[in-house]
């Protein structure tokens, strides 16, 4: 299982089609987790943080009764998306626990092969366009802008944890971190650059508001260097604010229940449609009213809480840096939680997942990237 898992993962910066990468977990990954299934509940039982994450996926499932848009193939489609993230989930929060030593292994790796797909992505797409005015697209699975910052962002984050914490190696992962950084700039993503900030305060503290003001002002130069960029991106914040106004004027009506997880997720603003809310919260209102907000809400302070008790107990700041960046990215961007095998997979439901399976064993278990675990 491992394995198979780890070929997923690597799969994001390897293989060159996210077709492909879907069908690597639909094919290969979803029913080895099934054959599991024992294993996987005897592990989970009585987990709070779990039953929170199925308690909003069955609350946003059951709003595909009342969606205006209705049809039995895409409500099942919806139910099949749901049924593999929940697998993804359970099945990274179960080989934390008990593979930590070969997930620790591994995972030390993970920064060096993103960084790889990073310089790779560079090199070949600034061969093509202007440097460094183009906005940069990644090669492979992940070519959206702000999704493959927010995943590229996210293995930011776990390389300066990798460099605090792995002596000997500090400097050959600040190195990643770089080329990192470099990709997150590049692809002019304020979402991930905000959600990477988030993370780097937690690890750092005071010391992250030298390089979070470095790479804002870099930011800034990047989308100055391009003048309908600047006008649309940044005079009027990516029209977010109208977006968002828009999509809570929708609500009358259907401020409880939601308009249903089929709903038609276009929103009209500006004399323009834009394709989604563009911030999940507003997404998760919008298709499952107050009831589906308050849960993600419930769901998310619920681990919030169970990383600081990983902090105050173990000293492990990864978790609360991990799940603050996922929070921050969907705050910022995106729409829908539930799917598709794709970036949002690692930004927001691996930490959640991490949490939610390190937190009951908080207590004297080896668990990965364990802090001071190398010196």
């Amino acid at each position: 299982m491992l394995y198979l898992y780890s070929l997923f993962i690597a799969g994001y910066f390897l293989l060159p089609m996210a077709s492909g990468h879907r069908r690597l977990y639909y094919l290969l990954v979803f029913p080895a987790v099934v054959l599991l299934w024992r294993e996987l509940y005897r592990f989970y039982r009585g987990n709070q943080l779990l039953a929170l994450v199925l308690a909003y996926a069955g609350w946003m499932m059951l709003t595909l009764a009342w969606s205006t848009n209705f049809s039995v193939a895409a409500a099942g489609w919806q139910l099949w998306l749901s049924l593999n993230l929940l697998s993804f989930v359970a099945i990274t929060g179960y080989l934390w626990i008990n593979n930590a030593e070969q997930i620790d292994s591994y995972g030390r790796w993970l920064p060096w092969l993103a960084a790889a797909a990073a310089l790779v992505s560079i090199v070949s797409w600034y061969a093509q366009h202007p440097f460094p005015s183009a906005r940069l697209e990644p090669l492979g699975v992940m070519h959206h802008q702000n999704k493959a910052g927010a995943a590229y962002g996210l293995f930011l984050v776990l390389s300066v944890q990798l460099a605090i914490d792995d002596r000997p190696r500090r400097w050959a992962y600040a190195g990643l971190a770089l080329v990192l950084g470099a990709l997150v700039l590049l692809t002019q993503s304020r979402t991930a650059l905000a959600g990477v900030c988030m993370g780097l305060l937690v690890l750092l503290g005071w010391r992250a508001l030298l390089p979070a003001l470095a790479a804002g002002v870099v930011s800034l130069g990047l989308l100055a260097s391009n003048p309908g960029e600047w006008a649309s991106r940044v005079l009027s914040f990516s029209f977010r604010p109208g977006i968002w106004q828009q999509v809570v004027a929708d609500m009358p009506g259907h401020w409880l229940l939601g308009h249903g997880y089929l709903a038609d997720p276009h929103v009209s603003a500006y004399d323009r449609v834009f394709n989604h809310a563009h911030n999940s919260y507003l997404a998760t209102l919008r298709d499952g009213g107050l009831v589906g907000l308050i849960l993600l809400l419930v769901l998310l302070g619920t681990a919030l809480v169970q990383a600081v008790g990983l902090l105050r107990s173990r000293g492990e700041r990864l978790y609360l840096a991990l799940l603050l960046y996922g929070m921050t990215c969907i705050f910022m961007d995106f729409d829908r939680l539930f799917v598709h095998p794709k970036e949002m997979w690692l930004y927001l439901w691996l930490p959640v997942a991490l949490v939610a399976a390190a937190y009951p064993h908080r207590h004297g278990h080896r668990l990965p990237f364990q802090a001071g675990s190398v010196e």
